[in-house]
This record gives structure tokens, C-alpha cells and sequence, in this order.
């Protein structure tokens, strides 16, 4: 049956168990806040608004395994000037709930068209971190008329293959026990993420099923034809001690294929460089979006 092979909870206890922890890291969360399910072709997906209702929006789109709580060190400087909507990607851990595969990346594309229209939005500023970067590359090679700007912070892949200590610790990290802080590989040595946010995602590393690989999509590599295709303002970031691929390589790829580009090195950081340089970040990001 399809429905065996669609990303879920593996059980309601572990659902119930997740949601807990969602709503204990969510009282990190700086800013009043808003809680939404939008109705998509693919299933209910779960946004988190901040921020004024007559502000320019901007979308958010976490790392894999991370929902939108990812983004409590940014939410209280972004939400200052937009309306912020903070999405659980379909088919990852959080409180979206997918109905229907996606299948390839046009579904995914109109997946965030049906977001959009749930939120009332024409068009919109969006970033994404690592997956979310790829949804957000992904996004503007389908509907750029639907963008005003974007900023792709390390997405995965997309630019260069993951490294192969990456792909290994991918495949691996769904068969790691509970720690307090399993994804210690993606920041920089020295650096502890809030226990909180670090307990999230544990359990839903623990209780999560992702889709079936053979059915579904992930991240790839984005051609270089199809790179030089995306022409809406682009602000590419990425740490200086990034382990997905090598962050001046794919600076340099970047800056050569991409047309209207600005491209940023995070000093002292790795992956997940929102978490790591918050202020660095959100100030670049307001920055460009003006």
C-alpha cells in the first residue's frame, strides 16, 4: 500500500513524544508566535508565524530532521521586519503530516505553491538551511515569479555531492541511541546546541520513518545549466568549516554559474550556520533583503 511508504511516526506513543519535545524547544521562541496547518495536495503542513501581519513575508525552510524550531536564534531579529512563516517541511519530523509523496521536484516546487496559497501569499522572500536550501533553489527554478528574493544558506547538495563522511553519517544517524547532542558533527568542535532543540531532534531520530528513498525525493546536485537558470536575487552563505562539501569550492561554483548573486563565508562555523552565527547571519540575511 502507498500509505506504508509515505514519511510518519512510527508509532502514536513516539508521535506523542515528539510533540512534546517540539513544544518544549518551541518555549525558545523569543517572539509572540502562531501556530497554522495549511491544507496542500500533499498533506497538512504545519507554519509557524511571527511578526507583523502588514510586513513584507518571508518563508523559512529547516535542515533535514530539524523542523522549524531550528530558527529560535533568528526569529526575534527577522521578525523585527517581515512577516516570518516558519514551515515543517512535508515529510520530515515536525507537525506537518504528509498524505502523498513527493515524488520529484516539481512536487516539491508545488508543494510550496500550495503553502503560499494557504498563507494568502503571491509572492515571497524565502530561506533555507541546508534542505531547505534546496527546496528554496529548487522553488525558484519552478515559479521565480513567485519570489522577490531568496537566501540558500549551505543548502544540501545542490551545488556539490554531500562528502562521503556525510552520506556515511546520514545513513547511520537513524540506528543512533538518544544523546544530548547527536548531530554534534554538523557544528563546529566547541560549540554545544540548546538541550532542547538537541532532545527534538533525538527523538525524532528515534521515531521518525522517512519515505520510502526508492519513491520519494532528497537533495541532489542541480546541473550547471540549471543553476544558471536561476536569475531571482540570490544570497548563497555558507560556513567556513563546512563538512557537507568544500565551502570555498562551492563559493566559487556558485559565483560562476549563478547571475544575480551575493555570496558570504561565516567565520568560525560549519553546517548549520544560522544556529552557530546567528548574528552574523540574521544581519547579512536583513541586509539583503532590505
Amino acid at each position: 500500500m502507498i500509505s506504508s511508504k509515505l514519511a510518519s511516526f512510527k508509532s502514536t506513543s513516539g508521535e506523542a513524544d515528539y510533540v512534546s519535545a517540539y513544544d518544549a524547544a518551541l518555549q525558545l521562541w523569543p517572539v509572540p508566535y502562531e501556530e497554522n496547518d495549511i491544507i496542500t495536495r500533499f498533506g497538512t503542513t504545519h507554519v509557524i508565524a511571527s511578526g507583523s501581519e502588514g510586513s513584507p513575508s518571508l518563508l523559512l525552510l529547516h535542515a533535514t530532521g530539524t523542523s522549524s524550531t531550528l530558527w529560535f536564534p533568528n526569529i526575534n531579529a527577522l521578525s523585527s521586519a517581515f512577516r516570518v512563516y516558519a514551515v515543517d517541511i512535508i515529510g520530515e519530523p515536525g507537525k506537518s503530516r504528509q498524505s502523498r509523496l513527493l515524488r520529484n521536484r516539481e512536487d516539491c516546487a508545488n508543494w510550496m505553491v500550495d503553502v503560499m496559497q494557504g498563507l494568502g501569499l503571491k509572492r515571497t522572500n524565502i530561506a533555507g538551511l541546508s534542505y531547505g536550501g534546496w527546496h528554496t533553489l529548487n522553488f525558484s527554478l519552478f515559479f521565480p515569479d513567485r519570489i522577490n528574493k531568496i537566501v540558500a544558506l549551505a543548502p544540501g547538495a545542490s551545488i556539490l555531492p554531500f562528502s562521503w563522511p556525510v552520506l556515511l553519517l546520514l545513513r547511520l544517524l537513524p540506528y543512533s541511541p538518544i544523546k544530548p547532542n547527536p548531530f554534534r558533527s554538523f557544528f563546529n568542535k566547541g560549540f554545544h546546541p540548546n538541550e532542547l532543540f538537541a532532545r527534538q531532534f533525538a527523538i525524532g531520530v528515534k521515531h521518525f520513518r522517512y519515505a520510502d528513498p526508492m519513491e520519494s525525493i532528497f537533495t541532489n546536485v542541480f546541473s550547471e545549466d540549471e543553476l544558471s537558470r536561476i536569475n531571482v536575487p540570490t544570497l548563497f552563505i555558507v560556513g567556513e568549516n563546512e563538512i557537507i562539501y568544500d565551502p570555498v569550492v562551492a563559493i566559487e561554483k556558485v559565483n560562476q554559474m549563478m547571475q544575480n548573486v551575493e555570496t558570504k563565508l561565516v567565520p568560525n562555523a560549519s553546517h548549520l550556520v544560522s544556529m552557530e552565527q546567528p548574528a552574523w547571519v540574521n544581519k547579512h540575511i536583513l541586509n539583503f533583503l532590505g
